[in-house]
């Protein structure tokens, strides 16, 4: 068992579910990090410049992570999507 919760040998539709679910989660996360970005933005224009220097580098870094966890999240749906078999031809001579 993985550390994320993957037990290894589950079967697909499980493994869905979960990247769905941290799909969702990082959407919300992504969100509110973007509206903490923006305070801190503010925050930079209105107060000590260095506090909003180091909360500004820990926050942008936090969302650089939650974006990367979406594409990675997306690109392992699209990889479990059911594909779809080649029609199937007829060989004749």
């Amino acid at each position: 068992m993985c550390s994320c919760g993957y037990t290894f040998g589950q079967d697909v539709d499980t493994v869905r579910r979960m990247l769905r679910a941290q799909l969702r989660k990082s959407w919300v996360k992504l969100a509110a990090l973007a509206i903490a970005d923006v305070g801190m933005l503010g925050l930079a224009f209105l107060g000590p410049t260095i506090l909003a220097a180091f909360g500004m580098a820990s926050l942008f870094g936090a969302t650089g992570r939650t974006a990367r966890k979406i594409a990675i999240s997306r690109e392992s749906l699209r990889q479990l999507a059911p594909r779809q078999l080649p029609q199937a031809r007829l060989l004749t001579d």
